[in-house]
C-alpha cells in the first residue's frame, strides 16, 4: 500500500510540473493580445489583471494558437508583474557570484542589492523583460539634512522595445509610457520590419527608422538592427511597421 501511495505521489508531481514552452513566439503574440484586452496601466487590481490574462491564454490554447506548454508561461509573466499594483516596481538583483533574479517590490526603496552584488529597477512591468539590456535603470540615494534618504531613478532613461521578436508581427511592449527626455531603443528580433510614426499605415513624419528621414518610404531592417529616438515633448505617439500594419503590428509611445 505504501509503495502504491508513493507511486501515485510521483505521478501527480510529474503531472503538475510546468513543461517548457515550445513556441516562445506564440507566447509573445498572446501576451500582446492580452495587453490589448487586459491593459496593464488601467488594471484595477493585480488579481483581476492576472485572471484576465489567464482567460486570454486559455482561449488561445483552446483555439490552437498557443501550445498548452506555453499557457503557464503567459500567466507566469502576468503574475510576476506590477500590473494592478500601484507604486510597485520590478527589482533586478545580481549576486556577487553573478546570479540574476527578479522580483516585484512595493517601491524602489524596497529594491536593495544583495551583499557584494548590485541591483537596478526595471522600467517595464513584468519580470519576464525587466532585467534585459536597456530595461533596467540604476538607483541613487541622496541624504537630506533631516536624515532622510529618498531613492530616485537616475535621470533620462533608455527604454527597449523589441521588433518582431521570435518572428511575431508585433512590438513588445506594444504600449509604452515614458517621461519627457527619455529615449526609446527599438531592437529588431527578426528581419523585414521598420518603425514609422503615424496611424493606419500613413506616416506623419515625426520619427522613423533608421534615421528619422524619408519616413514615407522607410526601409525594412534586418535582425539585430537598433534604432533610437529621444522624445522631448509630452504627448501620445502611435507608430507602425509599414510591412505588417495589416497584421496589427502597431505600437504607442505615451510621453508624460
Amino acid at each position: 500500500m505504501k509503495r502504491v501511495m508513493i507511486a501515485v505521489s510521483l505521478l501527480v508531481s510529474v503531472g503538475t510540473a510546468r513543461a517548457a514552452c515550445t513556441d516562445p513566439a506564440a507566447a509573445a503574440s498572446v501576451r500582446a493580445d492580452a495587453e490589448q484586452q487586459c491593459p496593464c496601466e488601467s488594471a484595477s487590481g493585480h488579481r483581476s489583471y492576472v485572471q484576465c490574462v489567464a482567460r486570454v491564454a486559455k482561449m488561445a490554447a483552446k483555439g490552437g494558437s498557443l501550445p498548452k506548454s506555453c499557457r503557464a508561461d503567459v500567466v507566469h509573466c502576468a503574475k510576476q508583474s506590477t500590473c494592478g499594483r500601484s507604486g510597485f516596481v520590478t527589482c533586478c538583483r545580481t549576486t556577487a557570484s553573478g546570479k540574476n533574479t527578479c522580483s516585484v517590490k512595493s517601491s524602489a526603496t524596497a529594491c536593495t542589492p544583495p551583499k557584494g552584488g548590485s541591483m537596478c529597477v526595471g522600467t517595464v512591468p513584468s519580470c519576464c523583460e525587466a532585467c534585459g539590456a536597456g530595461s533596467c535603470v540604476s538607483v541613487t540615494t541622496t541624504t537630506t539634512p533631516g536624515g532622510v534618504t529618498p531613492t530616485t531613478l537616475a535621470g533620462p532613461r533608455t527604454r527597449t522595445v523589441m521588433v518582431g521578436s521570435g518572428g511575431a508581427f508585433m512590438f513588445s511592449p506594444a504600449n509604452l509610457t515614458i517621461q519627457v527626455g527619455d529615449t526609446v531603443r527599438w531592437t529588431w528580433g527578426s528581419s523585414g520590419h521598420n518603425v514609422v510614426s503615424g496611424t493606419g499605415g500613413s506616416a506623419n513624419g515625426r520619427f522613423c527608422s533608421p534615421s528619422d528621414s524619408g519616413c514615407d518610404n522607410a526601409p525594412l531592417s534586418n535582425a539585430g538592427t537598433t534604432y533610437e529616438h529621444t522624445f522631448m515633448q509630452a504627448g501620445t505617439f502611435p507608430y507602425f511597421c509599414a510591412a505588417h500594419v495589416s497584421f496589427g503590428m502597431t505600437g504607442t509611445i505615451k510621453v508624460e
